[in-house]
């Protein structure tokens, strides 16, 4: 099963001893992030692991912030503008696609080039997060092993780091930093990734 791959590529972050070693073997840099930039990498890891995890549910609030922060240029501000306004329909009864349509008509300008994006379909914007998260990681590193855990699977920190526990004899401080590490890599090289090809595809419709 493909859930046992991704546990049994994690076990390759055990012999990790610090962060910079994380950062050498796994990541390709040193990048950070502030937490609203987090917060907007996160709501796009959530649509990225929503469509991808395969399961049948209704998509919540935290999907439909993802999507509308895939098509507007980010800032805190405009961050905390869609967290409110979605929030704010969904208090008012909206749900799924009908949700998403009403936010995105509220929040992106007909005459924008954003607004071509945001015609999109869940599943292309999850094919695009998979599409910068191979480009970023490749396909064996233990970092998107990770991202699939939490994204796709919904396992918890917790969890995976049990696992590591558990698998590699590690010490549960041991086990939570070396999450905690990962974590730092995922979302500081997603949210520069992600950044990148969002322009390139807005300069290209553009053009």
């Amino acid at each position: 099963m493909r859930i046992e791959r991704d546990y049994q590529q994690i076990v390759r972050l055990a012999g990790v001893r610090s962060a910079a070693d994380m950062r050498r073997l796994f990541g390709n840099g040193w990048k950070t992030i502030n937490q609203s930039q987090q917060a907007w990498v996160r709501n796009l890891l959530t649509v990225w692991g929503d469509h991808l995890g395969g399961e049948d549910f209704e998509r919540g609030e935290i999907n439909v912030i993802g999507r509308l922060m895939m098509r507007s240029e980010w800032s805190e501000q405009k961050g905390k503008q869609i967290e409110k306004i979605v929030t704010q329909l969904h208090c008012d009864g909206l749900r799924g696609e009908e949700l998403y349509r009403k936010a995105r008509d509220l929040l992106i300008p007909q005459s924008s080039s954003a607004n071509i994006i945001a015609l999109a379909k869940e599943s292309d914007d999850a094919c695009f997060m998979e599409m910068v998260m191979v480009k970023t990681f490749g396909r064996d590193n233990p970092i998107r092993n990770i991202a699939r855990l939490r994204y796709c699977k919904r396992k918890s920190a917790q969890n995976i780091a049990s696992s590591l526990i558990y698998h590699c004899s590690l010490t549960t401080k041991e086990a939570r930093n070396r999450m905690e590490w990962a974590q730092d890599i995922l979302e500081g090289e997603m949210y520069y990734a992600v950044k990148r090809e969002m322009e390139k595809e807005i300069l290209k419709i553009a053009a």
